[in-house]
C-alpha cells in the first residue's frame, strides 16, 4: 500500500521532471523555438527586405556589397569598355586581394616587366587586376610603356589599365614612354585615353619629351636613313593624336603636311630637313603652350 502510495507520490512530487513534457504539450506549438533560430540568419540573408514594400538589396544606408554590384550587373553585348572593366576593379580592390590574387598580380607586373606577352594575355583573361600597384605604385602598364612593349601596352589598355594612373614619383605610363623615347607607346596611350595636361614631377609634358627625341634626332647619331624617317614618322603620328585631344585642328593639318613631304624624301637631307621643321614646329607649339597657361 505503502508502496503504492510511494508510486502514487513519485509523480506528484515529481512535478519537476514531468513539467517540462507538460509545458511542451500545453506550448503545442512547437514551431517557437524555429522563429526564435529563424532571425539569426536574417541579418546574413537579408530576409527583412523581403517583406512587402521594401526593395531588394541591402539595407538603406548600407554600403554595396561587390556581390550584389555582380548580380545586379547586366551582362554586356559585345566587348566591354575599359572604362567599365576599371571601374569593377576598383571595387574589388576596395575588398583587398587574397594570398592567390596577390601572386597573380606580382606575376603580371614581372611578366609585363619581362615582356611576357603569353604570360600577361593569360593572367588578363582569368581576371587579374591591370591596374593593381606594386609598394611603389607602378603597376604592369607602367613596366611595359618604360620597356615599350606596344603590343602589352595595347593587351593591357583592352584589359582596363588606367593610362593615367600615376607612380610614386608622380610619372604616368604616357611619361615613362616618352622618357624612353618609345614613340609608339606614346601615340597607343594617347589613343587609350591618357590625359596630355598631365605633369609629372619635373613639370614636363609629352610634348616637352617628343621635342627632347627631335634634338637627338638632329644631332644625327642615327645613320640609317630609314630608321630616321621611321622615327620622324611616328613622332608625327604621335603629335597628330596629341593635338587632335587638344583640339588644335590647324596645327594638326600642318603636321599632315609635314608627314607627306617626309613620304617623298628619298635622301638623308631631305629627311633632316623634314626634322628641322618638326622640331621647329614642336617648339613653336611648346610656346603657345606657354602663354595659354599664363
Amino acid at each position: 500500500m505503502e508502496g503504492g502510495g510511494g508510486a502514487d507520490a513519485a509523480p506528484g512530487a515529481g512535478p519537476g521532471p514531468e513539467p517540462e513534457p507538460e509545458s511542451e504539450s500545453r506550448s503545442e506549438p512547437q514551431p517557437q523555438p524555429q522563429p526564435e533560430l529563424e532571425p539569426e540568419p536574417q541579418p546574413l540573408v537579408g530576409l527583412p527586405l523581403l517583406e512587402p514594400g521594401l526593395p531588394l538589396g541591402p539595407a538603406a544606408g548600407a554600403p554595396l556589397g561587390y556581390l550584389h554590384v555582380l548580380w545586379q550587373r547586366e551582362e554586356p553585348a559585345g566587348k566591354i569598355p575599359a572604362r567599365r572593366l576599371r571601374r569593377a576593379a576598383r571595387l574589388h580592390r576596395r575588398l583587398g586581394p587574397t594570398g592567390k590574387e596577390a601572386h597573380a598580380l606580382k606575376r603580371l607586373r614581372e611578366a609585363a616587366n619581362s615582356n611576357d606577352l603569353d604570360t600577361v594575355q593569360q593572367l588578363l583573361e582569368d581576371g587579374t587586376d591591370p591596374c593593381a600597384a606594386d609598394d611603389k605604385g607602378r603597376t604592369a602598364l607602367h613596366f611595359a610603356s618604360c620597356n615599350g612593349n606596344d603590343h602589352i601596352v595595347q593587351l593591357l589598355l583592352d584589359h582596363g589599365a588606367d593610362p593615367n594612373q600615376r607612380d610614386g614619383l608622380g610619372n604616368t605610363p604616357l611619361h615613362l614612354a616618352a622618357c624612353t623615347n618609345h614613340v609608339p607607346v606614346i601615340t597607343m596611350l594617347l589613343r587609350g585615353g591618357a590625359r596630355v595636361d598631365a605633369l609629372d614631377r619635373a613639370g614636363r609634358t609629352p610634348l616637352h619629351l617628343a621635342k627632347s627625341k627631335l634634338n637627338i634626332l638632329q644631332e644625327g647619331l642615327s645613320h640609317s636613313l630609314e630608321a630616321v624617317r621611321l622615327e620622324v614618322k611616328q613622332i608625327i603620328q604621335m603629335l597628330r593624336e596629341y593635338l587632335d585631344r587638344l583640339g588644335r585642328h590647324e596645327q594638326k593639318e600642318q603636321l599632315d603636311d609635314l608627314c607627306s613631304r617626309l613620304q617623298m624624301t628619298s635622301t638623308k637631307e631631305q629627311v633632316d630637313e623634314v626634322t628641322d621643321l618638326l622640331a621647329s614646329f614642336t617648339s613653336l607649339s611648346l610656346q603657345m603652350q606657354k602663354m595659354e597657361n599664363r
